[in-house]
């Protein structure tokens, strides 16, 4: 049997165009996929390299100011809590010298006695608060160290006059002295509670402007990413768009494995230009094809 070369080179064509357009299609692939890595390894590059649009140092100040006026109030709210302490202890203990003095003045030594043990656990609770501005020094330690001055019952004699005088005597003497250190206390709370307001105020109000600084910064970093991120999108599709005009030859090869029917002889013509067969061709289309090739 005789393969004419016609067929052969029609195979050969089609072959060849088949192989191209796979050849082309895998490296095509391959190419895009590689680019495609590379912008993708620049674009992390440059986010990463992204400079700080924030004012670094007024950020670092700012943050130092908190940090200082948190250690302020740390102090300042110690102070404060150590002070409303006391000032309880103190009242307590005001209140207990009163009913000591009613205790003596009635010769009744088991109230005094057992109010005066009560009292002097009371002192040794008071809390020394180390005098620091702008608090006053409030005299507790020398109070602890020193005692109220106050002895027990037997030591008085309440059943007489004088035991009674010496006990009231050294009573006034402890509340004059507690009610000097109270005042001082107590204006330190109140020293304390309008520091404590104060600093709070300061410090929430840099917090703020830190965190408007920091969201400002954070949104620049994001709109920038966002712009790079859309510049390599639009890379990788220029590029996938480019490497796709390689497919024309594979077009081409295909064109020409694949050529139009040639006419080879009148009817094929008639066939062609009327889109019927030789057999089926009507008479009126037959005429109206000779006349287009008349014309």
């Amino acid at each position: 049997m005789t393969v004419s070369s016609t067929s052969s080179s029609t195979t050969i064509l089609t072959t060849l165009a088949s192989v191209y357009s796979s050849n082309v299609q895998l490296t095509t692939q391959v190419m895009v996929d590689e680019i495609n890595g590379q912008i993708q390894k620049q674009l992390q590059q440059k986010i990463a390299a992204l400079p700080d649009t924030g004012d670094t140092v007024m950020l670092t100040f700012t943050q130092d100011q908190i940090n200082q006026l948190n250690k302020k109030l740390s102090t300042v709210t110690t102070v404060g809590n150590d002070s409303s302490t006391n000032a309880g202890l103190l009242s307590s203990m005001q209140n207990l010298l009163a009913a000591m003095q009613t205790a003596a003045a009635n010769g009744d030594s088991t109230t005094f006695d057992n109010n005066l043990a009560t009292l002097n656990t009371d002192l040794s609770n008071l809390i020394v608060v180390p005098p620091t501005a702008p608090f006053q020094a409030d005299q507790i330690s020398g109070l602890k160290g020193s005692g109220l001055g106050i002895n027990s019952s037997s030591f008085y004699d309440l059943s007489t006059a004088n035991g009674q005088a010496a006990a009231a005597a050294d009573l006034n003497n402890a509340q004059s002295k507690l009610g000097q250190i109270f005042g001082i206390v107590t204006s330190n709370q109140l020293v304390a509670t309008s520091l404590t307001t104060s600093l709070s105020d300061q410090i929430n109000s840099l917090n703020q402007t830190l965190q408007q600084t920091q969201t400002t910064d954070q949104l620049n970093v994001a709109s920038q990413t966002a712009q790079l991120t859309q510049l390599a999108q639009n890379q990788e599709h220029l590029i996938q768009l480019a490497l796709g005009n390689t497919t024309l030859l594979s077009d081409a090869l295909g064109n020409m494995a694949n050529p139009p029917n040639l006419p080879t002889s009148a009817f094929d013509v008639l066939s062609n230009a009327v889109g019927a067969t030789a057999t089926s061709v009507t008479p009126s289309q037959t005429s109206n094809a000779i006349l287009s090739l008349l014309a």
